[in-house]
């Protein structure tokens, strides 16, 4: 029996301040398996995105837990780290794609330098070392290789998202979290970018979790699937199960919206 690489078990977040309380996700579970890719799908405000916050720790958690197989065993749950354990999670075990490039790119530092960035946080020293790694993800997401000490602010989204991609990927991280890839981008390097990431799971089997709202990400990316509304996990299973045969009235309407 194959165990989970992640096992997450009734993630909530929810902001209470005066005189409201709005639930970003609640009570939300499940496994993540070696090479599989999670997705999660579900309209906007629906807690998808909050799920990978949590996770990657851009987000404190209200309650629930999180257990990683290399973070102590899978013992220890990953909300209760500290900086420096949280630090080592986010350089060495796990990595994020952000919808908006800005959160994971330094635009005014190399496309080579921000993937150096992350080589650099995980304690790489040696210059020449540095610079061949990151040339050679650069390579495998389709970042012209003369274009390597460009400014990824002169970019296109669709390059910028590539550049965020190798950064992500130059650690060989146990897990990557995807939000929204392709939102914003247009619709022929929206098809380059997915294209590329399947490319990329496939050569190296990338265990992966995806957030999107665009079932025909989802269907073409992943395994399995949670649909999400209201911060609330209303369906799950098998990606082609669940777009094939939807059970909940919700992602019945989605399917119905795509394929009508």
């Amino acid at each position: 029996m194959v165990e989970p690489l992640l096992r997450v078990r009734d993630l909530t977040k929810i902001y209470s301040g005066k005189g409201h309380r709005i639930v970003a996700c609640e009570d939300v579970s499940f496994d993540v398996y070696p090479g599989e890719v999670l997705g999660i799908v579900g309209e906007s405000g629906s807690g998808k995105s909050t799920v990978l916050q949590c996770l990657f720790q851009d987000v404190v958690p209200t309650s629930g837990a999180a257990y990683l197989t290399s973070f102590e065993g899978g013992e220890r749950n990953m909300f209760e780290a500290d900086r420096r354990e949280r630090r080592e999670l986010r350089t060495h075990r796990m990595s994020m794609v952000y919808q908006n490039p800005r959160q994971g790119l330094n635009l005014m530092v190399t496309a080579g330098g921000n993937v150096a960035e992350r080589l650099l946080a995980a304690d790489w020293r040696r210059v020449s070392d540095i610079r061949a790694k990151a040339s050679d993800y650069l390579v495998r997401t389709e970042v012209p290789i003369e274009r390597m000490d460009d400014f990824p602010a002169f970019f296109s989204g669709g390059m910028q998202q590539r550049v965020q991609i190798a950064k992500a990927l130059a650690n060989n991280p146990e897990l990557v979290l995807l939000d929204e890839l392709t939102t914003g981008l247009d619709v022929s390097v929206q098809a380059g970018v997915l294209d590329l990431v399947r490319d990329i799971q496939s050569k190296y089997g990338v265990t992966a979790i995806i957030v999107s709202h665009d079932l025909g990400v989802i269907r073409l990316l992943a395994d399995r699937t949670l649909v999400m509304k209201d911060g609330h996990v209303v369906e799950s299973g098998l990606t082609d199960q669940i777009l094939e045969d939807p059970q909940h009235p919700y992602t019945q309407l989605l399917v119905n919206c795509v394929t009508n």
